[in-house]
This record gives C-alpha cells, structure tokens and sequence, in this order.
C-alpha cells in the first residue's frame, strides 16, 4: 500500500457529506464513491471484501482477514463526514501544511480509517500474518443516525473485541454516553389573532413542555454521578411553531436530545421524560430517529490491556479515559462485543471550519495497530 499519507490524502479527496436526512442521498451527499474506494483498496490487499447497502447509496465495506485465529478482532471507522459549509479550507484538496493534513473528515475519522487500513494491508502485503482474524469494517451513518453499525450487528456480526476509530489523540476511551433524539408536538386550533380565545395557541401548549422538561433536566443533573461519566443530560436544542404572527399557531415541535448513561436504555429514557410530562396536555412524541447506546468496558478488560500494551510499546505512556460523545462503540457492546474507541486526531478539530489532523499522530496510530495484531 502506499504512504498512510498518500492514502488518506485520497480518502479526504472523495466526498462522503451525511445528508443529515434532509438531502438526497447522491452524489457528494452519500458514501458510495468513498466505499468503492475502499473495498477496492481492501481487495488489493487480498482481502475478502463484502459491501452492502445500509440504504440506498449508503453502503458499509467490511473485510475479512481470516488467518484461522481462535479470536477476531474488529477495526471499525465510519464513512461519512459533516457538512462543508462555511469552511475555511478546502475541503477534499488534502492540503499538507507544517505537518497538518487539512480536509474535510481528515480528523474525524478518515485518518482512523486510513491508519486501520495502512496497518492490516501493509502487514499481509509484507507476508506477515496477523495474530488474530481481522475484521476491517468501514460504516455509513455514524454522524447522524449509526444505521451503519447497527446494520453491521444485525448482520450478524462475531467478533471478540473491537477498536472504533474516532480522534482520541491515541487516547483510549473505555466508556462514553448513549444519546437518544426525537421530536415532541403539541397541536392547536387556527384562529385570527385577533380573537384568540376563538383557537387554542399550540406555542402556549409547548411552553409548559418545555418548562416541565427544563425541571426533569435539572432532576437528572441531581442523580448520582457516575464515576466517569457524571450525570444523565437532557436538552431542547430546536423549537418550531406556527404561520404567521396573525394567527393563532395550531402547531409546534421542538427537538430533544437527551445524554444516557452505560447501561441505560432509550424505553429507560423516555419513561421518565413521559413521566415527568405527566399532567401536561395536548403533547405527543415522534419515535426517536436517533439511539445509541452508551458503553462501558471494564479497566482490566482484554481489549483495553492490549491496547494499552501496543500504545506503550509506541508511545512510552497510555492514557484510559472516557468521553461524554456517542460512537459505534456504543452499538457493538450492547452487542457483545467489548469496544473501545481509539485514533489519531483531536476531537476538538472534528466538524470544525479548518478541520486537520496532526501526521504524527496518524503514522503512531498504525504503528500502534500494527504492534496490537502483531505482538
């Protein structure tokens, strides 16, 4: 394979913007240039490939690498990027500059993806066998709905442990946050507002949603700490209501973003938001489009220890913590398979307006991953 360089340059150079569900899933809006790109470079590498559709245009790449190990190891990072709107550089040239590669996904996470692919293909290229079977796993949909990952699982997937790719700066995240979205709606009667005791005004009726929802937040912020993760969370992010100023609104919806603690579930969430709603009239919830699980793995966990000896072994020092975002990792372990999330980069560049990832960095992940699968 070539340089890890020259290989993510050419990742950050194919579009693969997440619609976000409010675009058409084609051309820079999709991931499907970016994942024939990848198989392809897989089989290069004699790798067993098997692509699919999680929906149309959107599909997941996964790679066999069966060397007839009594364990399997997954290596997984997503496809898609955010938007690029408003960014201060150009976004697929794959600009390097005092040792930054800028782009587009080249932090979050197609420098994972590219150090997860330079690992495994440099080492079966070199004829070197890996200590475990391998699977090679790159995913549509983590940035908006982790259909991806979720439709990996339900596939069928086996594996003993896994490394979710996102920027850590090679720190390894042994725990995270679930997070559960969805939509509340309140309806009302149309009249002039001129006469509005002649309607019944669906903005007054989201009011006292939002005042109840203000207080069940406070309630969770109350709860007992967890001892990584702090408290749950809960928080209106959008409202939206009405026609015009004349009449009186017969409609209003706001959007709910609530933060779950490990072990947690979305019915868990909802419950007590139902419960806390209890004696509000006039509301209704949309299913959720957005639930996943937080995770947590134990310090002494087998994936953590030999992570942790691959970084030391690259690095001279490991550090084991947790982070309050949702990843994949959180839908493979209520699998059962224990994940941890680790890569190049920092979390702090991802989605931004001149998003880079440090080169450094990026060739330490794959000489990390390769000592992992090696050692």
């Amino acid at each position: 394979m070539d340089s890890i360089v020259d290989l993510l340059r050419e990742l950050v150079a194919i579009p693969s913007i997440n619609p976000m569900g409010k675009t058409e899933a084609s051309g820079k809006f999709c991931e499907k240039d970016l994942a024939e790109f990848v198989a392809a470079a897989m089989k290069r590498c004699s790798i067993d490939v098997e692509m699919y559709d999680v929906s149309p245009n959107r599909p997941n790449v996964v790679g066999f690498v069966d060397v007839k190990a009594e364990r399997t190891l997954m290596l997984e990072a997503h496809l898609d990027t955010v938007f690029v709107d408003g960014m201060t550089v150009d976004p697929f040239a794959a600009t390097i500059e005092h040792g930054r590669l800028y782009g587009r996904g080249s932090c979050d996470t197609k420098g994972a993806l590219a150090a997860f692919m330079h690992a495994v293909c440099t080492l079966l290229k070199e004829g070197k066998k890996p200590k475990y079977n391998i699977i090679l796993a790159a995913v549509a949909d983590e940035e908006f709905g982790f259909t991806g990952a979720e439709a990996l699982v339900a596939r069928g997937l086996k594996a003993d442990a896994a490394i979710v790719g996102e920027p850590t700066e090679l720190h390894i995240v042994r725990a995270h946050k679930g997070v559960l979205r969805w939509k509340v709606r309140t309806a009302g009667l149309a009249s002039h507002s001129a006469y509005p005791s002649r309607g019944r005004n669906a903005i007054y009726s989201m009011a006292q949603v939002v005042t109840h929802l203000q207080e069940h937040a406070h309630w969770l912020q109350s709860l007992p700490p967890h001892p990584l993760l702090g408290s749950p969370s809960l928080n209106v992010g959008t409202i939206e209501g009405g026609q015009v100023v004349n009449i009186v609104p017969d409609r209003c919806v706001i959007e709910v973003d609530r933060r779950m603690m490990p072990g947690e579930t979305a019915a868990d969430a909802l419950r007590l938001v139902k419960e806390a709603l209890a004696g509000v009239p006039d509301w209704e919830f949309d299913e959720p489009y957005l639930s996943a699980a937080g995770m947590e793995v134990a310090p002494d966990a087998s994936i953590v220890t030999m992570l942790s000896d691959a970084v030391a072994h690259v690095l001279g020092n490991v550090v084991v913590e947790s982070a309050h975002y949702g990843t994949d990792a959180g839908q493979y372990n209520r699998a059962g398979v224990p994940s941890v999330v680790f890569g190049p980069g920092n979390i702090a560049q991802a989605h931004t307006a001149g998003e880079f990832i440090d080169i450094t960095q990026l060739e330490q992940a794959s000489k990390i991953v390769t000592r992992l699968i090696t050692a």
